[in-house]
């Protein structure tokens, strides 16, 4: 089963960090900026943004949305029951999808932005269960009760009963059917296009943030956003600073965290903080799409395929 990309401010912010680093990109606060030649121009008048992006990022079209993962997935569990069914084994593994929980790409890509929410959640996510709640606990007791697959289940599941292997060729006959390649799991998802998002969308996604970072105008309207800061006497250059300070590591969020995560927020508002940041990132995905129009054209033609399987074998 495919797995998504995780689309929160800091796990984005991560992985656009390390690809800047890796490409030579400079560093933030004392680097350059990206080449006049590449920076495209944004609009005219910059929608300003307060507690909330609204608007989705373009990239977004081509990348599946929670929902989409979570119908996905529950397709291929479909597909693996009625598999094993067929060799004549129960397929006990729960659905690995949750209910989506409405988020969007855009929702955090610019941090925290609400000071109702900050104030009493910090810089982490709203609803987010504790490491000590009760469904984690429910989950294990769940994985306890389930029967060790035998191996001849191991190996109509994966097409191998070799527990070293993630997965093996089948061709073994297993009550009088033949296992397929990779198993009921290989089997299943190649019905649903072996889903995922594509590397081409994932790069552009990541691609735009990164180079929004590197942008003048993102760089000028964070040291607005680190002065306004420094008036509440908090000293942090940007706000990923901010967010990522080691201090907040904690299991729950400190009153120190909620604290600044609401100063930081409230300097974002008063700067427009993610209205420019917001406008710089969608000016260079639109770029990037164009350029990889042909390519990203095939990738919205395999979603749309994948989800019309999907609904096929759920009977939506």
């Amino acid at each position: 089963m495919g797995t998504s990309l995780s689309r929160t401010f800091s796990a984005a912010l991560t992985a656009s960090l390390a690809a800047a680093l890796l490409a030579g990109c400079g560093s933030l606060s004392g680097g350059r900026s990206a080449k006049a030649t590449d920076v495209p121009a944004t609009p005219a008048e910059i929608s300003e943004i307060t507690t909330a992006v609204i608007e989705p990022v373009p990239v977004e079209a081509y990348l599946l949305t929670e929902e989409q993962w979570t119908m996905l997935g529950r397709a291929e569990h479909a597909l693996r029951v009625r598999c094993m069914e067929r060799f004549g084994f129960p397929y006990e593994e729960p659905l690995p999808v949750g209910e989506p929980s409405g988020q969007t790409i855009s929702q955090y890509r610019y941090g925290k932005l609400d000071p109702a929410k900050t104030a009493v959640h910090g810089y982490r996510m709203p609803g987010a269960p504790s490491s000590a709640g009760g469904t984690d606990a429910g989950a294990t007791t769940a994985k306890e009760r389930r029967k060790k697959p035998t191996a001849a289940e191991r190996m109509v599941l994966s097409g191998t009963a070799d527990l070293t292997a993630k997965s093996g060729r089948g061709g073994q006959n297993v009550n009088g059917g033949t296992v397929p390649d990779g198993g009921c799991v290989g089997e299943a998802q190649r019905k649903l296009g072996d889903y995922g998002d594509a590397q081409i969308a994932n790069d552009v996604n990541l691609g735009s943030f990164g180079k929004s970072l590197q942008d003048g105008r993102v760089i000028a309207v964070f040291a607005k956003w680190s002065r306004c800061m420094a008036e509440s006497g908090y000293h942090y250059q940007t706000p990923m600073e901010a967010s990522e300070d080691e201090k907040w590591l904690g299991e729950t969020a400190s009153a120190e965290e909620k604290t600044v995560a609401t100063a930081d927020a409230l300097c974002k508002i008063k700067n427009n903080v993610a209205g420019v940041w917001y406008a710089v990132d969608v000016a260079y995905q639109k770029q990037a799409i164009e350029e990889h129009a042909e390519e990203l054209d095939q990738v919205r033609k395999g979603i749309d395929g994948q989800l019309k399987a999907a609904a096929e074998v759920l009977g939506d």
